[in-house]
C-alpha cells in the first residue's frame, strides 16, 4: 500500500512539474508576443506658431504658423502633409511693405531617436527627436505692389522637431524649419527682384533661404 502511495505521489509531482513548465513557457510566449507587437499611435495633428526669418533684409513683426498631419507607417518612418503661412514686413508706415507667403508641402518624416537606437522604442521615454524633409509649392503676394499678381514658387523644405510628451497623446515641441525657394520674383520688401540693384536687374528671380522657428503641439491618435 505504501508503494502505491509513493508511486502516486511521484507521478503527481511529475505531472505538476510538467504543467508548471508548460504554463511558464506559455506565459513567456504571450509576454513576448505582446511586447513585440506593441501598439503605437500612428496619426498626428501638428499645430505650430512662431517667427520667420531671412538673411536680408531686416524684418519687423515676422509671423509664422503652420498646420500639418503626419502618418507613421511604423515606429520610425512616415509621411507629413502641411500648410504654412509666413508674414514678411520691412516697413509699416507710411506705406506697408512686405510679402504674405502661403505654402503646402509633402514630406518624409522620421523619428530620429528610434532610427539611431531601435531598442529605444520599447523604453519608457518621453523625449523624441523628429526630422522632416520634402518638396512643396509656395504662393507669395506682395503687400507693397497689391496689383502685381502672385509669385508661384517651388521649394525644398527640411527641419528638426524635438518633442516632449505631456501625455500618451499630447506632446509639446520646438520646430526649426528651413526652406529654399527657387526663382522668387518678389523680394521680402514686396518689390520685384529685378528692380533691386543687388540682383543686377535679372528678370528670372532668385533663390532664397527662409527659416521658421516655432513652438507647437502634436496630438497623436489611431492604432
Amino acid at each position: 500500500m505504501s508503494n502505491i502511495a509513493d508511486y502516486l505521489t511521484y507521478k503527481s509531482n511529475k505531472c505538476m512539474e510538467f504543467l508548471t513548465k508548460k504554463l511558464t513557457l506559455a506565459l513567456l510566449l504571450v509576454s513576448s508576443l505582446t511586447f513585440g507587437q506593441r501598439v503605437y499611435n500612428n496619426v498626428s495633428i501638428d499645430v505650430d506658431y512662431g517667427i520667420s526669418g531671412v538673411k536680408d533684409p531686416e524684418l519687423i513683426d515676422p509671423v509664422h504658423y503652420d498646420f500639418g498631419v503626419r502618418y507613421m507607417f511604423g515606429d520610425t518612418w512616415g509621411i507629413k502633409l502641411d500648410y504654412g503661412f509666413d508674414k514678411f514686413r520691412t516697413q509699416k508706415s507710411p506705406i506697408e511693405m512686405g510679402l504674405n507667403s502661403h505654402r503646402i508641402s509633402a514630406q518624409a518624416a522620421c523619428n530620429l531617436t528610434n532610427l539611431l537606437d531601435p531598442r529605444s522604442y520599447f523604453y519608457n521615454r518621453d523625449f523624441n527627436v523628429l526630422t522632416h524633409v520634402g518638396l512643396g509649392y509656395t504662393v507669395q503676394k506682395s503687400v507693397t505692389l497689391p496689383r502685381a499678381g502672385n509669385d508661384e514658387i517651388g521649394h525644398i523644405i527640411f527641419g528638426i522637431n524635438p518633442q516632449y510628451s505631456i501625455t500618451d497623446n499630447l506632446a509639446v515641441g520646438i520646430d526649426f524649419t528651413g526652406l529654399v525657394h527657387f526663382s522668387q520674383h518678389f523680394w521680402f520688401d514686396g518689390k520685384y527682384t529685378y528692380t533691386d540693384p543687388v540682383f543686377n536687374g535679372t528678370p528670372n528671380g532668385t533663390s532664397t533661404l527662409i527659416y521658421n522657428l516655432s513652438l507647437g503641439l502634436s496630438y497623436t491618435f489611431g492604432e
